[in-house]
């Protein structure tokens, strides 16, 4: 199908993903970035749907993920969605349309900005450093 996905240097998969990628597009994943368990992304719908008249209305749309992207437990990642470097996507977020916001919390369902100005560290960090 001519569909392509990147996956840049130094990226975790820390546990089952599902990259399901359709229609001749792509799933593009950064440099640096770091996949919980049960992430779930995807460039199309798997079936059509369609208007009254009978034309398919649901095309595929391609995914980026930028540079130091953490993304978490159960999100799910769907077509046409752009996420930019240093964000942190929170446990269960759906993600459905491009964010434009660096070093941002996107969470909830649908996934919007809670938190700006925020980076992360694969490290935990004491909280009295």
């Amino acid at each position: 199908d001519n569909n392509t996905i990147i996956v840049g240097e130094k990226t975790y998969i820390a546990g089952k993903t599902h990259l399901a990628c359709t229609e001749g597009k792509s799933i593009t994943i950064g440099e640096d970035c770091l996949f919980s368990t049960d992430v779930v992304v995807r460039t199309g719908d798997s079936h059509s749907i369609l208007d009254n008249s009978g034309k398919r209305i649901n095309p595929a749309l391609s995914v980026a993920i930028g540079n130091h992207v953490w993304i978490g437990n159960r999100a799910i990642i769907c077509k046409g969605t752009s996420i930019p470097d240093n964000c942190i996507i929170g446990t269960a977020a759906v993600l459905t349309k491009p964010f434009e916001v660096s070093n941002a919390v996107y969470a909830g369902v649908p996934a919007k900005a809670i938190k700006t100005n925020v980076n992360w560290d694969i490290k935990r960090i004491s909280i009295d450093e």
